[in-house]
């Protein structure tokens, strides 16, 4: 009993260590505080984008602050009705709230239990596709491990390791593994749906097909691409079964007709929701901001960057459809559906391509590819083949070793820099430096002497962090929840310049609902005139690099 116990526990062990060393960034940044400039604060714990990460503590503390549904603070129409998106972060704040957390610590500790969740996820996946422990053992070393084709360049006087598609945060493998947390959900659900598919086809009972349709019905509202990819897998599967290999009766056919229906009714409500919330503003601007910003997506530089895996994860599809394995061909067609969802919403713009990308693939990837490297092995008893398969097999984990370790040192480096940093007083984009003291402490301000309905303008760093950290609604703040934003940054650059006359420049802020002025660094960016001298506004609160105007009636 104790030796089959044996792989599991070297298993769990490998697989948390990995877990553990995805946290080092973390874990240096809070060494690393004595380095700052004196004017500079340290607000630990920022992830993967400054930017988006500050969206999501702004729902988080609106979950603390009370609220049932999530408005968009990154606009200043305060009157605007709450919906139903992005509700992980909102409901983890009221628990947060419970437990006396900040929306940092909520976010870390929401993104840690899901962190471990997807990783008990990837054993489990391997465990049950696999099932002998030599296998299943490899199995998640690759499922951790596995990177994109190395790219060498020299940098610090010294040759390092990086990756095909490095601006796409997911595939860096020490990232993805505790990566922003709705994503990590919508990992889990994923595989938890591709694994009730081929339970609910064995034993066709209806209460895994309930269990089913309840996840596919959150895997929408939470992150579409992840139901997409379920559903068109639901779809290959059951036309490979039914068509191909003819494995259905037509009572069974029929069902599973009926049953594919029921499904795609149940994704129809979720997307009807979202596609009446995105409609109108202050939420159309997320449609606005991917249809009119596209990554510069390529398939052929995806494929490279899903790496050495790539080649025996793909050969492992083509003999798990051409050896009937029913059992593994659902977690086939994870991989197909994610391509083939790639393929045409190129041409369908319903999707942003990327989107597809932030589905795990690499995950069945690596279990089929482990699949057929054994299965290649056993068939195949010439030493010479031999060899050359495992020294693939090595060429791929020693890969992922490689691009991990270059990972870790990369981002130890940048924040490394990032608290040496003494200019510009306030960068764009904001990750690169820690914010100034007086910055911050007019947050801290705004917190503490204003009402959390209360408007407030500024250029787009301040406005980013306003409803992360004060809790206010911000004119400008998000390139992607600010509605009009290109509209919105010259209209602020236009009234900071001091250039407005005292009428025009009192009526932007009234139609505008706007509260309190921002007057920091950023803002004093194109300042020809002191806005100061405007008559309307008062001296709220003052530092040497910071000014918070109050607007009088």
């Amino acid at each position: 009993m104790k030796n089959r116990s044996l792989p599991i526990i070297f298993v769990f062990i490998v697989a948390f260590v990995f877990l553990f060393l995805s946290y080092i960034p973390n874990i240096y940044e809070a060494s690393v505080t004595n380095l700052l400039p004196p004017d500079r604060v340290m607000l630990w714990g920022e992830h993967i984008y400054t930017y988006d990460y500050n969206v999501y503590l702004s729902k988080i503390r609106q979950g603390t602050e009370g609220r049932w549904t999530v408005v968009d603070k990154y606009d200043n129409n305060t009157k605007n009705p709450g919906v139903f998106l992005q509700m992980l972060y909102l409901l983890s704040g009221k628990l947060g709230g419970l437990l006396q957390l900040t929306p940092t610590l909520t976010y870390h500790f929401l993104r840690t239990i899901l962190s471990v969740a997807w990783v008990l996820t990837i054993i489990y996946l391997c465990v049950f596709y696999l099932r002998k422990p030599g296998r299943y053992i490899i199995g998640v070393l690759l499922a951790l491990v596995s990177s994109s084709f190395p790219i060498f360049y020299q940098f610090q006087n010294s040759t390092w390791v990086g990756q095909y598609m490095d601006w796409w945060q997911e595939m860096d493998p020490m990232k993805h593994i505790s990566y922003i947390p709705h994503y990590l959900l919508n990992y889990i659900i994923l595989a938890v749906l591709i694994v009730l598919m081929y339970v609910f086809t064995k034993t066709r009972q209806n209460k895994y097909f309930i269990v089913i349709s309840i996840l596919t019905f959150f895997s929408f509202l939470i992150h579409p691409s992840g139901g997409t990819v379920f559903l068109i897998s639901w779809a290959i599967y059951h036309f490979i079964n039914a068509l191909i290999y003819r494995s259905y009766n037509k009572k069974q056919f029929l069902d599973t007709v009926f049953k594919t229906v029921i499904l795609f009714l149940v994704a129809l409500i979720p997307l009807l929701y979202i596609k009446v919330v995105t409609s109108t503003y202050p939420w159309k601007s997320l449609t606005d901001f991917d249809q009119n910003y596209h990554l510069p997506f390529s398939l052929n530089e995806y494929l490279l960057a899903l790496g050495p895996v790539i080649i025996p994860g793909f050969l492992g599809v083509i003999l798990v459809i051409l050896k009937r394995e029913e059992k593994l061909l659902a977690l086939a067609t994870w991989v197909l559906a994610a391509f083939l969802g790639i393929i045409v919403f190129g041409f369908i713009p319903a999707f942003a391509v990327t989107r597809f990308v932030q589905t795990a693939n690499q995950i069945p990837l690596a279990i089929l590819a482990t699949y057929f490297i054994f299965e290649f092995v056993k068939k195949f008893r010439n030493r010479f083949l031999r060899l050359i398969v495992y020294l693939y097999l090595a060429f791929i984990i020693l890969d992922g070793l490689a691009q991990c370790y270059f990972s870790l040192k990369a981002q130890t480096g940048f924040i490394h820099e990032r608290a040496v940093a003494v200019a510009p007083l306030v960068p764009y984009p904001s990750q690169v430096m820690y914010p100034l003291k007086d910055f911050y402490n007019a947050l801290i301000w705004l917190k503490n002497n204003t009402k959390i309905t209360d408007v407030i303008l500024t250029k787009v760093t301040a406005g980013n962090y306003i409803p992360a950290y004060a809790g206010n609604f911000v004119y400008l703040g998000h390139s992607s929840e600010t509605p009009q934003f290109n509209d919105r940054v010259n209209q602020a650059d236009q009234f900071f310049s001091g250039e407005m006359d005292n009428a025009s420049a009192k009526l932007f802020l009234k139609t505008n609902n706007i509260a309190y002025v921002f007057f920091g660094p950023q803002e004093k960016d194109n300042n020809t005139k002191d806005i100061g001298r405007y008559s309307f506004l008062k001296t709220a609160f003052s530092t040497p690099y910071v000014t918070l105007f109050k607007v009088l009636p």
